[in-house]
């Protein structure tokens, strides 16, 4: 039942808050109020200025107008360390935990009020009472790289919680979680508010945020377009993506029926490890053909960033074998591998896919330069002439076309481009990793088209940890956990279907309990 936090003083007030970069507007006169006690949902297409709004309330920006108010008294944050004295704390998309240190050591690192000479045990007893009240359950002498991702957001929230924090702010807190994991996390937010703290959930998980919000606030193009929605007198999910990007979304699509050709891409007992002989990934056994789509699922840290990264050629394998359009290559040659018709959309779009500080003619030559280069020389004219194209084709937003510098397009807009300028290549293989992770609900339907579009012509390996998306697209799922093929199956096959969320947390019917790490 949604609870009515407006019977209480809002905790913390935004009013009239602006901020500009040059002549653009990432935040233009926002207002919001949150109660004690609440989940408040914050939802935006990409660029429309929340990650600026929450970079202010968490004291990494400096609004140009406009006050925050904790508990009724105007208060200026000058740094995140303000914020956190404060009681404001965020939980980002990528963790800030150091591995090899076990939890409570990652917990007490930075905290100045402990003194030199802290004792771990009574800091670990500590952390075990907060855990416990919380319903966080973990085990603060665990290290870090042995605990999932769920767990580690847990240790990311008992930081926040030791330091006695009321409002916290989670950035896309399930885009690295398995379905068990999220409704976890749901009974820990519910937890958490039940016991009076507020939370700011970002999300563009349109189900997520109607199942968990008490209200909902919705930003587009830097101005609040709505707020303090009640989700029980919402149209539902369609009325709020239209009020998110300003027009009629419905994320289906079409996918039409697709013989499968020969394979583009054959993986044959591929392994890796670390310099410390530590297993990346083993046996691993795919084929990819052309005209179909096979997701490679599982949590985040399960050995799919690694075993893509070999694909890719950005990393090597130590044994195994890879069969490219019919040719062999082995450890020793694939990274030298010519994969001019491979198209490769990482994961991150912004240190991996481009240059963020270079123009978009530039980004655009980083692989297709053998396109416009003859002998020493290259057109850039042509090149800057292919990205317009490429631009207007593609809708990308941009301040000055083929000029504009990377780092000014928002994620939706920079994986456009980055789509436009892969799948430009007439590519036999695809291998797409994590495409719509943090992308609007209007961009993730642009990206899913543009892949299903290339499966006519080109084998495509998806790498996502999203379900829907891997059950909306793929012709088949291969499911990872702890560097292994757990299962193959066709989306056809309804109970695995069924079972996926099992498989992604490591329980097959070889193993009712979860699989012994490798």
């Amino acid at each position: 039942m949604t609870r009515d936090p407006q019977a209480t003083s809002p905790v913390l007030e935004l009013i009239g808050i602006t901020k500009r970069f040059g002549p653009v507007a990432a935040n233009q006169d926002i207002d919001l109020a949150l109660y004690p006690g609440e989940i408040h949902a914050l939802l935006g297409e990409n660029g429309a200025g929340k990650s600026t709004l929450m970079s202010i309330l968490s004291g990494r920006l400096k609004a140009d107008s406009g006050e925050i108010r904790i508990r009724g008294q105007r208060t200026i944050l000058n740094s995140p360390a303000d914020a956190l004295a404060r009681g404001i704390g965020m939980v980002h998309q990528r963790f800030m935990l150091v591995e090899r240190l076990t939890v409570v050591e990652n917990v007490i690192l930075g905290r100045r009020d402990q003194g030199p000479l802290l004792s771990l045990d009574r800091a670990a007893r500590e952390l075990t009472d907060l855990s416990r009240a919380h319903g966080l359950n973990i085990d603060p002498r665990k290290r870090v790289r042995d605990l999932s991702m769920g767990e580690r957001q847990r240790v990311e929230i008992l930081k926040l919680l030791l330091r006695d924090t009321g409002v916290l702010i989670f950035d896309e807190p399930t885009s690295i979680l398995t379905p068990p994991e999220v409704a976890s996390f749901f009974e820990v937010l519910w937890n958490l508010a039940a016991q009076g703290r507020s939370i700011i959930f970002i999300s563009h998980k349109l189900e997520e945020v109607m199942a968990l919000a008490d209200r909902i606030s919705i930003m587009r193009r830097g101005r609040m377009v709505a707020r303090d929605l009640l989700p029980d007198e919402m149209g539902g999910k369609a009325e709020l993506a239209r009020l998110m990007v300003g027009r009629e979304i419905v994320l289906q699509v079409d996918k039409e029926p697709v013989s499968p050709g020969p394979p583009v891409l054959e993986i044959r007992g591929l392994a890796s490890r670390t310099a410390l002989g530590e297993v990346l990934f083993e046996n691993i056994d795919l084929e990819v053909r052309q005209g179909e789509i096979l997701a490679l699922t599982g949590v985040a840290g399960n050995g799919q960033e690694s075993l893509t990264a070999a694909l890719a050629g950005l990393a090597l394998f130590s044994q195994g074998e890879i069969v490219y359009q019919g040719r062999s290559w082995s450890h020793k040659t694939w990274a030298a591998s010519d994969l001019t018709s491979t198209a490769y959309i990482p994961a991150d779009r912004d240190r991996t896919g481009s240059l963020p500080t270079m123009t978009l003619t530039a980004n655009f030559l980083l692989t297709r330069l053998n396109e416009y280069q003859v002998g020493p020389f290259m057109s850039s004219n042509r090149a800057a002439a292919a990205v317009d194209k490429a631009i207007a084709d593609h809708d990308i937003k941009t301040p000055s076309g083929s000029r504009s510098i990377a780092r000014q397009l928002s994620g939706g807009n920079l994986q456009k481009f980055l789509l436009a300028r892969e799948l430009g290549k007439a590519p036999r293989l695809v291998i797409a990793e994590q495409p719509t992770q943090g992308l609007d609900i209007g961009a993730t339907e642009d990206v899913w088209r543009a892949l299903l579009g290339q499966r006519k012509t080109a084998g495509i390996l998806l790498v996502s940890g999203d379900l829907k998306e891997v059950l909306s697209l793929a012709d088949r799922v291969a499911v990872m956990f702890r560097g292994r093929i757990l299962k193959t199956f066709s989306v056809s096959d309804a109970d695995m279907v069924a079972r996926i969320g099992l498989l992604m947390a490591g329980v097959t019917d070889e193993a009712p309990e979860l699989l012994p790490s490798v």
